[in-house]
């Protein structure tokens, strides 16, 4: 979901929204991976469904909050009737507890600094000006012995519960989610029904996890990555190295090992260990992994291995930044072995200057000169629009729709995805054979009908590619009349080549001509503006195949 979107209206909610959103995700859960999980996963699950409606909003509150320990004096929250109720209730649940020990750094972070000097006076005797986490510092070095909440406060701050349901919690988003970085924070689905969902298939066929193994190998996985980041030295690269677990069959695991293969690799190879760098590389079939490999080898002095992996990079890229890096060092390599290599050549792209004035809007503020230039360029006879990526991302939307969508494995995690979550990796097309008919739908009169009948059809289905608000009947019905097919056929090619950095560069704004059915794209920059890499490979790629786009010089009166 795109929080602040100022196209989707306030929502009025339900107090206890979160509840709903909760009680969805542990039965989605439930049904589809209760055989995956653990007993402890499974009491928390039948435990919470015990509970009361109270107790229930308390639970899933504080599992979206910072824990483990909760003071009761900083609850607040006015949908829960009474709240030391329902904590009572959680409690004979055993999913709260009041008597686990607790070290003086865990206790700290519930206490301010005047509460935490008050309670170890004698300990902490002399800091009264310190910093609060040099405090902690110091309790620590104290290796003072853990003790209850109750124990260390005589509650004289109030009563706390301990809430350590937190792997459980991540376990479920993680089954729900299909990654690590989502959690209840964000768990907002379908609030006032704003949002609707296209009806892809979930089944235990396509589940993208088939095995409780490989749930705790992508955790494995995260933990290790979370390692790597805190700490780079040289043994903790050698550490993780040695807990990486196998390659295994599921797709979305050996994607998580080849990244984190890949950024082992790069910390061995700062260390001048080019040996393990080489070796980790070559277990990873993610960029930066063969150029790093040529690099290597082109340090080590083997100019012709380096060569043949080039050559072959050059021939099969896995996205647009392999490709330009592939193009820079080949020149330099080709030299080395007294090679021949034609540099790659950008074709030109047409350019014109304009000078304007600058236009105020109703509150005295300058108009983007995209606008400006929009409306010196609109007329009633050649309609222009600022559309940047969206028109051209809304048609590849609608064309890739029935491919985009189709259940096939680990593509789908829950019901409320606006896209595949392989969309972004580079065997997507190779996962769906079916593009090739979208390709030759291209090459037919029919594709006119079957883009307005799935914009009709789909009207207000949630796409990554396709703003509803934007991509109006009038403007694709003028985007289908004035763009030919030849030209979309190239343009989506590209597109798919590299979605995930192709989606974006486009040009700014589109002028149609339906008198003449054609058109023309124009990058607009200001005074002191420059076109950016990813705009430069589309102009080139434009004047390539001669698809009408130029670059418009702005320079204000």
């Amino acid at each position: 979901m795109v929080k602040n979107d100022p196209l989707i209206p306030e929502a009025d909610l339900a107090p206890d929204y979160y509840l709903t959103n909760f009680r969805f995700l542990v039965d989605w859960v439930w049904e589809r991976y209760a055989d995956l999980l653990t007993r402890d996963e499974q009491q928390f699950i039948q435990s919470f469904r015990q509970l009361d409606h109270d107790a229930q909003c308390l639970l899933v509150r504080l599992s979206s909050r910072k824990g483990p320990v909760f003071r009761r004096d900083k609850l607040h929250y006015s949908e829960i009737t009474s709240i030391d109720q329902a904590a009572q209730q959680l409690v004979e649940s055993m999913l709260l507890q009041t008597h686990t020990p607790l070290d003086p750094g865990v206790l700290a972070n519930s206490l301010t600094k005047p509460e935490l000097l008050a309670l170890f006076a004698p300990q902490l005797a002399g800091l009264k000006h310190a910093r609060k986490e040099l405090l902690v510092q110091a309790l620590a070095a104290q290796l003072i012995e853990p003790r209850s909440w109750a124990d260390w406060t005589d509650n004289r701050f109030g009563n706390a519960w301990y809430l350590d349901n937190q792997t459980i919690i991540s376990n479920l988003l993680l089954l729900f989610f299909g990654n690590a970085y989502q959690d209840l924070t964000e768990f907002v689905l379908q609030d006032l029904g704003l949002f609707r969902y296209e009806n892809y298939s979930i089944d235990h066929q396509h589940r993208l996890f088939k095995s409780r193994e490989e749930l705790e190998q992508y955790q494995q996985l995260v933990q290790l990555r979370e390692q790597l980041d805190t700490d780079g030295s040289i043994d903790t690269l050698i550490r993780i190295a040695g807990q990486l677990p196998a390659q295994c069959a599921n797709e979305k695991l050996q994607r998580r090992r080849a990244k984190l293969c890949n950024q082992i690799a790069y910390g061995f190879e700062r260390a001048e260990e080019h040996a393990i760098a080489m070796a980790l590389y070559e277990q990873s079939h993610l960029p930066p992994a063969r150029e790093r490999r040529i690099r290597l080898l082109e340090k080590q002095g083997k100019y012709t291995e380096a060569w043949d992996l080039l050559a072959l990079l050059l021939e099969h890229p896995l996205d647009e930044q392999e490709l330009q890096v592939a193009r820079r060092m080949a020149p330099r390599l080709a030299k080395k072995l007294n090679l021949t290599f034609a540099k790659h050549a950008p074709a030109v792209t047409c350019t014109h200057h304009l000078e304007l004035q600058q236009i105020l809007d109703e509150q005295g503020n300058a108009l983007r000169v995209e606008e400006v230039v929009r409306l010196a360029l609109d007329s009633a006879d050649a309609p222009c629009v600022y559309a940047e990526n969206a028109l051209l991302g809304g048609l590849f939307g609608l064309w890739l729709w029935p491919e985009m969508f189709r259940g096939i494995e680990s593509a789908f995690a829950n019901p409320f995805q606006a896209a595949p979550l392989d969309m972004y990796q580079e065997n997507f097309v190779a996962n769906r054979p079916g593009i090739a008919r979208l390709h030759e739908l291209l090459e037919t009169d029919q594709y006119h009908h079957v883009l307005r009948q799935t914009w009709s059809e789909k009207q207000g289905i949630a796409n990554h590619f396709v703003n509803w608000s934007f991509l109006t009947s009038d403007l694709l019905d003028i985007a289908l009349q004035s763009i030919p097919a030849s030209h979309l056929k190239l343009i989506f090619e590209r597109l798919l080549f590299d979605i995930k950095n192709n989606r974006s560069g486009l040009p700014d704004l589109i002028q149609f001509y339906p008198a003449q059915n054609t058109y023309r794209m124009v990058e607009v920059k200001g005074p002191g503006d420059r076109i950016q890499d990813n705009q430069q490979r589309w102009l080139d790629y434009f004047a390539l195949h001669r698809i009408p786009a130029e670059v418009c010089y702005v320079r204000w009166q």
